[in-house]
């Protein structure tokens, strides 16, 4: 999956290829790809008393938090990444 903004920074960048294992669940403070009201991220999930969040690394953006009445999906969790222009053929 291609990255694009800065939510991510410092670790992922835009035009980065995201690795992403694909599986319906992941543990606590793993970066994963997910589908949340319409919309696409890649973020850090955090489960704790005061709820689900979906985080970004970068400081400058707030936790998501997820409700029960939210459309929610887990894609898989991030693995790895490249750069785009490193796999020929990758726009």
């Amino acid at each position: 999956m291609r990255i694009s903004g800065d939510s991510m920074e410092p670790m992922y960048h835009t035009g980065d290829v995201a690795w992403v294992h694909k599986q319906d669940s992941i543990s606590n403070g793993e970066i994963g790809i997910f589908y949340l009201n319409g919309n696409t991220y890649i973020k850090e999930l955090h489960d704790g008393p005061d709820g689900v969040y979906l985080v970004s690394l970068n400081e400058k953006y707030h936790p998501i938090q997820i409700y029960e009445s939210d459309s929610f999906k887990i894609f898989g969790k991030v693995i790895g990444k490249c750069k785009g222009a490193e796999i020929p053929g990758f726009h």
